[in-house]
């Protein structure tokens, strides 16, 4: 593709959003040969992510601008398509806004239809590059592209194809000359916390953390440290599972405590002498998900082989108060009457957090016959202060098509590296105008059955000063 909209890389990055107001769901049916998005529409609005701080006005000149899809052609406010293919499905809007972008529909002020999607390819290009429609009303639709999206309206479905090509031809010229509103060159870095299985008789995991040094658009270091190792306000946690064996009784336990002597702390801070602990006698715990604020434990109860979910805030793991699945769920959530709101209700602290489709997800766990149990989606975004980043701006669908045993992928904030779970090992990829390359840059074997519980990047000055801080602690 000649040229990426760059315009639409993380815009989804801001507090200050402006929502979604479609009313009518009313879609008709395309005409047999052209696509639903045929015509000329127009940008309205953005949604912004807030985690990537930029400045609303730097977008204000794009709100307004025309977009033209013509059957032969496509024009966008940064991407000329010369050779365009169309393909288009019809889809329940909440499941496949959830499913692929792990996106509330409700938070989007639209309502729920089946809806078509169509997804626009470069037919000269590699098919991993697209951008994707879904209409939402007859003369509304979203437009998609690395993690952002555009609010666009119809202007016109009757003009010719002819003289819409002619409107793109007049307009290319303009387009391909228009540089990118972001400039992603710089420091990054990525920690990656991940367990992976032990042979022994008794369950057992290993626990590692990397942190992934990128300086500009290249790899710079990769620090392995044993545990994990986790940013906290001023200062790094280190987070361990411990065994204690007394007799027939085998007790794990969570341990958090400060990471050696923190560089980032401040000269007037009190160093923690106390740890935080979370122990059951005679049961196994695994840690499946973490971050600076919350911890999901897996435990196995020796004493009546139950296995059950818990999630407890990180700085109050000795009060042994899980939270319910009540305070992840709205009023409305909770009033359903669906199964699974009613198996919870058997053990509402019966809630984990999971890696599914490169995305952390809220489950629940029931229990069934003979000890053994099964875990269902709750169909629910996590709040933000769950986990700061949770996005993905390369489908999970194109990575695993780019390689099938890829088990998890995270992808850069600039869309130049991808980083992935593949077996034993992790390794690290360039991606290069959209295309991943097929050779990688890093691998390192991690272990078997080795599964992601952590994901934070640095972006900046804190990438060196975590660099710093990890570097030094080796």
């Amino acid at each position: 593709m000649i040229k990426k909209l760059f315009i639409i890389i993380s815009l989804i990055f801001l507090t200050g959003c402006s929502f979604l107001t479609t009313q009518s769901t009313n879609i008709e049916t395309p005409e047999m040969g052209q696509s639903p998005i045929y015509g000329k529409w127009t940008i309205t609005k953005f949604i912004y992510n807030r985690k990537i701080n930029q400045d609303n006005f730097l977008f204000k000149d794009i709100i307004g601008e025309d977009l033209y899809f013509s059957n032969d052609q496509v024009v966008l406010s940064n991407d000329y398509i010369k050779d365009v293919e169309y393909k288009t499905k019809y889809v329940k809007l909440s499941e496949y806004l959830y499913k692929k972008f792990n996106l509330d529909y409700k938070t989007l002020g639209i309502e729920d239809s089946d809806v078509y999607t169509t997804y626009i390819f470069d037919s000269k290009a590699s098919r991993n590059i697209y951008y994707e429609v879904i209409k939402t009303s007859e003369n509304t639709a979203l437009l998609f592209y690395n993690g952002v999206i555009l609010e666009i309206k119809l202007v016109d479905d009757k003009i010719k194809n002819d003289d819409l090509d002619k409107l793109i031809l007049a307009k290319k010229d303009e387009v391909l000359n228009r540089g990118s509103l972001f400039d992603y060159k710089g420091d990054k870095g990525f920690l990656i916390g991940f367990k992976s299985k032990s042979d022994s008789n008794i369950p057992t995991w290993n626990y590692k953390t990397f942190y992934i040094k990128f300086s500009d658009l290249k790899l710079e270091n990769v620090y392995e440290m044993n545990n994990i190792i986790l940013p906290r306000n001023d200062s790094f946690s280190e987070i361990s599972v411990q065994r204690e064996s007394k007799g027939e009784e085998t007790t794990d336990k969570v341990i958090v405590k400060d990471y050696k002597n923190s560089k980032l702390r401040k000269d007037d801070d009190i160093l923690k002498a106390d740890t935080e602990e979370l122990k059951d006698n005679n049961s196994l715990m695994t840690i499946n998900f973490i971050t600076n604020n919350y911890v999901n434990v897996e435990s196995l109860d020796r004493n009546s082989n139950n296995n059950y979910l818990r999630i407890y805030e990180l700085d109050k793991l000795e009060d042994k108060n899980p939270l319910s699945y009540k305070d992840f769920l709205s009023e409305k959530d909770l009033n359903s009457e669906s199964k699974n709101i009613e198996e919870l209700k058997k053990d509402p602290y019966n809630i984990g957090i999971y890696r599914d489709n490169g995305f952390w997800k809220l489950k629940g766990r029931m229990k069934l016959s003979d000890n053994k149990f099964s875990d269902f989606d709750l169909n629910l975004v996590l709040p933000y202060e769950v986990n700061k980043y949770n996005e993905i701006n390369i489908p999970m669908s194109q990575i695993k098509n780019f390689k099938s045993s890829i088990k998890d992928g995270f992808v850069s904030p600039d869309n130049k590296f991808l980083i992935t779970l593949e077996k034993n090992f992790i390794r690290i990829y360039n991606i290069e105008d959209s295309k991943i390359l097929p050779s990688p840059i890093f691998e390192r074997e991690i272990g078997n059955e080795a599964s992601t519980i952590m994901t934070e990047w640095a972006i900046g000055r804190y990438s060196n000063i975590w660099q710093q801080e990890l570097s030094s602690n080796k």
